[in-house]
């Protein structure tokens, strides 16, 4: 593990010194950036999903809810942002030989640290890039918005799975996004983090879109009776209005996919939980998403930095 950090410091070094050249120009790379990224209709709907404490099922359901949308014939992005425990690359099987970190210090453009997953699925795994995204000069966070618009370019969908918890980098990725999916599970400590970080949210006083998804239910009827409960008090204490999304049934197929390191969509299409997260997805491409704050015609990553610079 030193020797491999010392190497990662020293590459550090070299981009520094101009010797990894941010953007990559020619026809040759144009060619490949190409082949990569196939334009959608409009610019990428980013959802966060998020949760207030750890172990809830958050990074499976990201995985998972994004295949589900690459189902639907949509384009889609899963962006692992979860700073301390990134294991979106573990989760599926992947191996990814780059990672943010690589785009942060300018060794490599995005879309070659981009990998390619099941069901046409782009993943990109994090590292430690996101921690650095808030010590960057003003040069280097133009280069590399103008690396992440692209992004919000070439896709339907950006899903974004966060870290745990109510930290400044998670809080920042729920801030900026187009709407966020607040996992929780019926557990009373989980229900009071998942209404935790939906009250750091309203203290914001910004526009953010929020929906409750309570995993690990029994059946349909806890779940929309925990949904309903935290809908309630944030109404009633928060003023805040919160969507239910929906529930995921506990499921014995979802820890034995975990075991295989292959998405419980893909191993097992006719569990429970796979039933469910598809019928989460088809929701959530049914409903309509914020173009933007009123006034703000902002995008994702331009948010997301500003936020980072605070």
């Amino acid at each position: 593990m030193e020797d491999q950090a010392e190497g990662l410091r020293a590459l550090a070094r070299e981009a520094r010194q101009g010797k990894f050249p941010f953007e990559v120009a020619g026809p040759a790379a144009e060619a490949k950036k190409a082949s990569v990224f196939q334009a959608p209709a409009a610019r990428a709907r980013v959802v966060t999903v998020t949760s207030g404490k750890g172990g809830v099922g958050k990074s499976n359901l990201s995985i998972n809810l994004s295949l589900a949308l690459c189902r639907l014939g949509k384009q889609v992005i899963l962006f692992d942002a979860d700073l301390g425990l990134a294991n979106v690359d573990v989760l599926m099987g992947l191996s990814p030989r780059y990672n943010l970190q690589h785009v942060v210090y300018g060794m490599k453009p995005i879309h070659e640290v981009m990998v390619d997953g099941p069901e046409g699925l782009k993943v990109i795994a994090s590292g430690s890039g996101i921690s650095q995204l808030a010590n960057l000069n003003s040069g280097q966070r133009e280069r590399i918005l103008s690396q992440f618009s692209l992004l919000e370019d070439r896709a339907d969908y950006i899903v974004v799975d966060t870290g745990a918890g109510i930290s400044r980098n998670v809080l920042a990725f729920v801030l900026a996004a187009d709407e966020s999916l607040v996992v929780t599970t019926p557990e009373p400590t989980a229900r009071l983090d998942a209404y935790g970080m939906v009250k750091v949210v309203s203290q914001e006083k910004i526009q953010a879109r929020l929906s409750l998804v309570v995993n690990q239910v029994r059946d349909e009827r806890e779940g929309d009776e925990n949904g309903e409960l935290i809908r309630t008090l944030a109404q009633r204490f928060l003023n805040m209005s919160l969507d239910y999304l929906g529930c995921v049934r506990r499921d014995g197929h979802v820890s034995q996919a975990v075991r295989e390191q292959t998405p419980f969509l893909l191993s097992y299409p006719n569990s429970p939980a796979a039933r469910d997260v598809s019928l989460l997805a088809g929701r959530l491409s049914a409903t309509q998403s914020l173009e933007g704050r009123p006034g703000d015609g902002s995008r994702f990553f331009s948010r997301l930095a500003a936020f980072f610079s605070r």
